[in-house]
């Protein structure tokens, strides 16, 4: 219930942070990340600034020249996990006049005691216990949501991992990697774009939007139990012991 709370108080911020202005949007600024996922306790927390140097540069058909490389940026970079828990990252945005993309590269450390055998992205809004996806939260009427730009059609750049080969595109506000591991101790590299569009009739409903990453640790079979172990020993004596009778 507080979780149900928490989503939709900052649902209800989002929609009453309303302007009559036509807006659209580039990204100014990208906070320090932050989650229970996070190892590196110790990382500066200093807000990254961004460029944009070609606003509006909707449906580029190579790598955007709008980049944000080694992605958070001065804060946390290389993201290193701890733990397999969420680790949110907050990505302030500006008005511009039309639909801008960004490509972003990035590296992430398995600094667990699990293999990973995927990772996913997602697009929300809010951080921790308070982020919401936007299959989730209420958004007004004219809402337009950043999106993981992959549009085959329009020749868009297809996002890449250094470790997992198969991409399930969940949607425009996911990616889930899985079909290869990354070990305890090594590094993965990913690339993805991004667009940021307009709200629609006028209005800029929103300041921030929020990129989480999370590892999917490698299932690990349940050890038999010993009254299982004790049982099929019992099992195998007793075959044994009718065979023996049966010669």
């Amino acid at each position: 219930m507080t979780r149900i709370t928490t989503i939709l108080g900052a649902t209800l911020a989002i929609c009453l942070c309303f302007s009559e202005v036509a807006q659209a949007r580039t990204i100014t600024s990208i906070s320090p990340p932050t989650g229970l996922g996070l190892g590196d306790v110790f990382c500066a927390q200093v807000q990254t600034a961004v460029v944009t140097p070609y606003p509006n540069n909707d449906n580029s058909i190579a790598p955007s020249p709008n980049q944000i490389t080694k992605f958070p940026g001065l804060s946390c970079t290389p993201i290193t996990f701890k733990t397999t828990d969420s680790v949110d990252t907050r990505v302030f945005v500006e008005p511009s006049g039309g639909i801008t993309e960004y490509f972003f590269t990035q590296t992430v450390v398995n600094n667990t005691s699990s293999t990973w055998d995927g990772f996913t992205f997602q697009i929300g809004f809010g951080v921790n216990d308070n982020f919401g996806s936007p299959e989730v939260i209420l958004v007004p009427p004219g809402f337009a949501i950043p999106n993981f730009d992959f549009s085959v059609s329009d020749g868009d750049e297809q996002p890449t991992s250094s470790k997992f080969g198969k991409l399930d595109r969940d949607g425009s506000y996911s990616l889930k990697w899985s079909g290869g591991s990354v070990a305890p101790g090594e590094s993965v590299d990913f690339t993805f774009s991004i667009d940021i569009p307009d709200d629609l009739n006028g209005k800029n409903l929103y300041q921030s939007f929020t990129i989480r990453q999370v590892p999917i640790a490698r299932s690990v079979p349940e050890p038999t139990s010993p009254s299982a172990f004790l049982g099929l020993l019992v099992v195998m004596g007793a075959g044994l012991a009718f065979r023996h009778k049966l010669l």
